[in-house]
């Protein structure tokens, strides 16, 4: 086995552990690494992470969810509805050339929802 397939698996093993853990997939982890391993262009690697995501990848966790009865099904329609026509029109906008959304462009926005995640999830941490 090649040491970058290796990589790629631990990668994806870790991401599962904190998927289970944080409910939250780390897509910027996946991107992060598969860069650093030189896996492909930016975009082929939003390509190759979102693939994943097509797939039942929370399925353990959600099964554990649902014994105990956490589970919204409602909201969840609406959000698996909702997500997937968003998700079209914004992959629309990064591959059509008529927009220019570069790598860079594409790093800030990440950059910057990341950022505000990341302020709500500590304040709502600090103040409970």
């Amino acid at each position: 086995m090649s040491p970058k397939i290796f990589f790629v698996g631990l990668i994806g093993l870790l991401s599962g552990v904190l998927l289970g853990i944080t409910g939250i997939l780390p897509l910027g982890f996946f991107i992060i690494f598969l860069r650093f391993l030189n896996v492909g262009d930016y975009k082929t690697i939003l390509g190759s992470v979102l693939y994943v995501v097509l797939f039942p990848i929370s399925i353990g966790s959600f099964i554990q969810y649902y014994q105990a009865g956490k589970v919204n099904f409602l909201v969840g329609n609406i959000l698996l509805i909702t997500m997937v026509l968003g998700s079209y029109f914004g992959t629309k906008l990064v591959l059509d050339e008529r927009y220019q959304l570069t790598e860079k462009t594409i790093k800030y926005i990440t950059a910057c929802m990341s950022f505000v995640a990341s302020m709500i999830f500590f304040f709502t941490a600090r103040n409970m």
